[in-house]
């Protein structure tokens, strides 16, 4: 038990960075129509678009033709993770 205990948190960090990184690729596609227009590229699309729609529920995040959303799921997930980190 004290093992699993052990690896807990590298896992918990390994998910929250696979999913800034999946953040990163969708911010790198915007600039590609082609490869978000691709099955990759909806799937990553998928992932990511409804976290980026809750946050714009909540806090305005297009100031002029930039969106910041991805900006602060960045600072939000890495929030959650030190939050997570503090209780574990």
């Amino acid at each position: 038990m004290n093992q699993i205990l052990y690896g807990l948190p590298f896992v918990i960090a390994g998910i929250f960075q696979l999913y800034e990184f999946v953040v990163f690729v969708y911010c790198i596609m915007t600039f590609i129509p082609r490869l978000y227009q691709s099955s990759f590229g909806q799937i990553v699309a998928r992932l990511v678009e409804p976290f980026f729609n809750a946050i714009k529920k909540v806090i305005p995040t297009t100031f002029g033709m930039i969106d910041f959303s991805p900006l602060i799921a960045l600072i939000i997930l890495e929030l959650v993770q030190k939050v997570i980190f503090w209780i574990i």
